[in-house]
C-alpha cells in the first residue's frame, strides 16, 4: 500500500478502520497529520510500542494536540507507565 499516493481523507479512513494492519498504522503515524494521528492513537490495532512512540512525539510538540493525548490515554493498549506520564505532563488537558 503506497500511502504517498493517498490523500488526507483516504489516510483518515485507514486510520479509523479497526481492521487496518498494525504496520500500516505505524506508517500512517509517520505522516504526523493531526486527524490521522488521533485515529491511529484510538485504533485497537495500534501496538503499545506505536502508542508510546506517538506519546514521545507529542511530548516534544510545542503545542501538544489535546485530542491525540486523550486518545492515547484511553487506549487500553497504552502501558500503565505511559498513562502516568500523561497524567503528570498533561493532567490538566484530560
Amino acid at each position: 500500500m503506497d500511502l504517498n499516493n493517498m490523500d488526507y481523507y483516504e489516510k483518515l479512513k485507514l486510520a479509523k478502520d479497526p481492521n487496518t494492519h498494525k504496520d500500516t498504522l505505524r506508517d500512517l503515524a509517520k505522516g504526523d497529520e493531526g486527524g490521522v494521528m488521533y485515529y491511529v492513537a484510538r485504533n485497537p490495532q495500534s501496538s503499545s510500542k506505536l502508542l508510546v512512540s506517538i506519546l514521545e512525539n507529542e511530548k516534544y510538540n510545542k503545542i501538544p494536540r489535546l485530542a491525540v493525548i486523550r486518545a492515547l490515554y484511553h487506549n487500553p493498549k497504552l502501558p500503565y507507565i505511559a498513562k502516568v506520564i500523561i497524567e503528570t505532563l498533561f493532567g490538566d488537558m484530560l
